[in-house]
This record gives structure tokens, C-alpha cells and sequence, in this order.
């Protein structure tokens, strides 16, 4: 039976044999004894994520055990790419299927609050992700009390908190619109709130810098005579990157969709003017 399942699963006939002694019996065993060891420490794991969860539901006095937290971020250098990132917790382990980012379009210059309140409100739109048992926001008491009025006026009841850091940019405690709440350091919360906290800051810079790095190479194409936005987004695709743009040819940039013999002349010339003049010499 388990030979014809496994057949049927893999599109080809599969055949099951059980060693009896010699170098495979040694390999079977070696792989039950690498299962059960496996099976016994995620048993542990799992169990210590689960004995979190539920101090975690205690501590913050949460109707549910908070199996899938959802946390949010804003980054941004200046007034440019401002950008949200959302991390996905489920029973205490990250799953980056659920991670999400946010280019900030509401409003401009730097008002973490519209941003926070824009990337939720996003978020919360697209009605066929399940909601989280428990929101945590990179911040403090002014973001709880403007993603929870969000909330109200959208009519969701999701739990939210924000995560305090302290003079060292380091987890301090927890906020919601009662107050703070402490955590010791020396707790399995506490372990569990840090690492979601540093999870969505990383992931969130990491995002809002690729956003940058974008920005500035289209920036310098567009500098170039005739060379608007969609044709320097044209360019980048077509070769990559702006290196490559740089180190191409005329014959290769005039195969690119859209740029026209003038156009290409323009950026080949614009990265070549002072070889061309050496050779000239």
C-alpha cells in the first residue's frame, strides 16, 4: 500500500526494501535515530513557544493566545521612500509568507503616524488574509492611540501594542492605550517581543535602502537630456543595473525597448565623453 502511494505520489513506480544488515541497514537507522532527535526537539520547541504564547496572552490580558502576531515598522531617509514593513509571527516563529512592505504614497514629509496609520489601513483592506490575534507597532502610546482609532472607524477588534525601546534602542517595554507594560529582560516575552521588534526593523530598513539605491540610479539617468522616468526605468531593467548601463555599448543600448538612436547616443556619451575625448588625443 505504501509503495502504490508513494508511486502514485512521485509519477513513477517506487519500490520499498527493507535492509537486513551491511552499509544501507546502517543508513536506515542512522536516518530513524536523525527523525526521532528531530522530532523530539521540535516537540520541545513547540511546547516552550506555546508556554510563551500563553504568558504572553496572561500578561497582556488577551482573550486569545496570540498564535499569529502581525508587527509594523516605518523607515525612511528624509522625506523620500517612505516605506512600512509587516512581519508575520505564527505560534511564536517567523513565516516570511506573510511579510509585507508598504511604499508610503498619503501626505508628504515625515509623519510616522499617517504612515503607520496608511500601511494598517492597507493592510487591513485586503479582507482575505486572516487577521492576527495580536498587532505590535514599532512605537509608543501616540501609535497605539492612532491605529486604534483606525481601527474602530474599520470596525476590526485586533489587540493592539506598541514596542517601547529604550535609550539604547534596545526593547523596553510594551504600551497600550491604558499604559505600559513592563517585561523582564530575563523572561521568554521578553525574547520573543525583542526579536519580533528587531525582525521588522531589519526587514523594514532593508526594504526602504533597496527602495533608495532604485531611486538614485533612476535619478541619474534622468539627468541625462531626453531621458525621462520610464525610459531611465527602460535602461535599468534592460541591463540590470547602472553599472551595466555604464559599461555598455552604444549597439547594446540602441536594443533597448523604447530608446531611440538619439536617446541611446545621449546615455553612451554621457558615461564615455572623457574616454572618447582621450582617444581622440
Amino acid at each position: 500500500v505504501l509503495s502504490q502511494l508513494l508511486s502514485e505520489n512521485a509519477g513513477y513506480k517506487v519500490k520499498i526494501r527493507t535492509p537486513e544488515r551491511g552499509d544501507a541497514k546502517a543508513l536506515c537507522k542512522m536516518a530513524l535515530d536523525n527523525a526521532i532527535q528531530y522530532s523530539s526537539e521540535y516537540r520541545a520547541r513547540t511546547e516552550k513557544d506555546d508556554k510563551t504564547l500563553i504568558e504572553l496572552a496572561k500578561l497582556l490580558k488577551l482573550e486569545v493566545i496570540p498564535e499569529r502576531i502581525e508587527a509594523f515598522d516605518i523607515s525612511n531617509i528624509g522625506d523620500e521612500n517612505i516605506t512600512a514593513g509587516k512581519v508575520l509571527c505564527v505560534n511564536g516563529r517567523f513565516d516570511k509568507r506573510g511579510y509585507r512592505t508598504y511604499k508610503i504614497e498619503s501626505g508628504k514629509g515625515q509623519d510616522d503616524y499617517a504612515a503607520m496609520r496608511e500601511a494598517v489601513s492597507r493592510r487591513f483592506a485586503h479582507t482575505e488574509d486572516a487577521y492576527p490575534d495580536l498587532l505590535l507597532l514599532d512605537g509608543g502610546a501616540a501609535h497605539v492611540s492612532v491605529i486604534s482609532q483606525l481601527l474602530r472607524e474599520i470596525g476590526v477588534t485586533v489587540p493592539v501594542f506598541g514596542m517601547v525601546k529604550d535609550d539604547h534602542h534596545k526593547t523596553r517595554a510594551l504600551v497600550c492605550e491604558e499604559g505600559e507594560i513592563y517585561i523582564p529582560r530575563d523572561k521568554p516575552i521578553f525574547v520573543l517581543i525583542y526579536g519580533i521588534q528587531e525582525e521588522v526593523h531589519r526587514f523594514t530598513v532593508s526594504k526602504m535602502t533597496n527602495a533608495k539605491r532604485k531611486t538614485i540610479k533612476t535619478s541619474a539617468l534622468e539627468k541625462i537630456p531626453g531621458i525621462g522616468p520610464a525610459k531611465s526605468k527602460a535602461i535599468l531593467k534592460h541591463f540590470g543595473g547602472l553599472a551595466a548601463v555604464k559599461n555598455a555599448s552604444l549597439y547594446e543600448l540602441e536594443q533597448v525597448g523604447g530608446l531611440s538612436l538619439r536617446d541611446a547616443s545621449a546615455v553612451y556619451y554621457a558615461y564615455h565623453k572623457n574616454t572618447d575625448d582621450s582617444d581622440k588625443q
